[in-house]
């Protein structure tokens, strides 16, 4: 054989198989603290991935996929009439953040990601819970739905600020879940078009979507089994640790 087509294939070999152990993973870690999937994969997708856009494309697909299967089984809970104006500007920001995105190099973005995760995880190591506001004004909404199209955009990180918005406004925890997960689908759908529209989704893209499918099921079923049994609070702490010393790397 080949030393070039061996090494290749040996690559494609690799590649596929750290997608489907951090699917497996990131399924496992949501299903048992309900911490984004998306998040916890782009800590690592663009360390091995050709492409920082192929990474948010493959983790846009995924996370969408995780929260798919969420909302349709509990699509009574979701609270449509709260959505409308955050997703308007979510879309909107995302297209000229994933427009402008495209002409960076892939070093500047990884730079930039590193910058939010350390951010994000240190929020969430300090401030989780804590940090309670209320967004019922339409100005605020406008605020909020841009905000999380940048970081949704940009780095497949649209969820903090939409979930400071749910907590706020929403009481009921089935129906804050379930429309957080409404949320996550209806972005990563258009992410996923806008991607593809500046040529961010690869020719592997989709043959690593299914590999990563396979993963999601297995983690969720372990999650599942281990949901009682491992502490969430731990378990969430230790993934924003490993989230700050991503980010540090990726700046560095």
């Amino acid at each position: 054989m080949n030393p070039i087509t061996f090494d290749k294939n040996f690559q494609m070999l690799q590649t596929t198989t750290f997608i489907f152990l951090l699917s497996i993973i990131a399924s496992f870690i949501q299903r048992v603290s309900g911490f984004g999937f998306g998040i916890f994969v782009m800590m690592f997708f663009p360390f091995f991935l050709p492409s920082y856009g192929e990474s948010l494309t493959l983790s846009g697909l995924l996370a969408g996929t995780t929260a798919l299967l969420i909302a349709v089984r509990d699509w009574r809970y979701i609270c449509w009439r709260l959505m409308g104006i955050i997703i308007l500007f979510n879309v909107i920001a995302s297209f000229v953040a994933i427009e402008y995105m495209s002409s960076l190099e892939n070093e500047t973005l990884k730079r930039c990601l590193g910058i939010v995760l350390v951010l994000i995880s240190l929020y969430f190591l300090f401030y989780e819970g804590k940090l309670n506001l209320l967004f019922r004004s339409k100005s605020a909404q406008v605020i909020i739905g841009t905000i999380s199209g940048v970081m949704g955009g940009m780095f497949a990180m649209p969820g903090p600020p939409v979930v400071l918005y749910c907590i706020g406004v929403i009481e009921d925890k089935q129906r804050y879940i379930t429309t957080l997960q409404a949320f996550s689908v209806i972005f990563n759908i258009f992410y996923t078009l806008f991607r593809a529209r500046v040529g961010f989704f690869g020719e592997n893209t989709l043959l690593w979507w299914g590999i990563g499918l396979i993963g999601l099921v297995i983690g969720a079923w372990l999650g599942s089994l281990c949901f009682e049994r491992i502490s969430r609070i731990l378990l969430k702490r230790i993934v924003y640790i490993i989230m700050l010393i991503s980010g540090v790397v990726a700046i560095f």
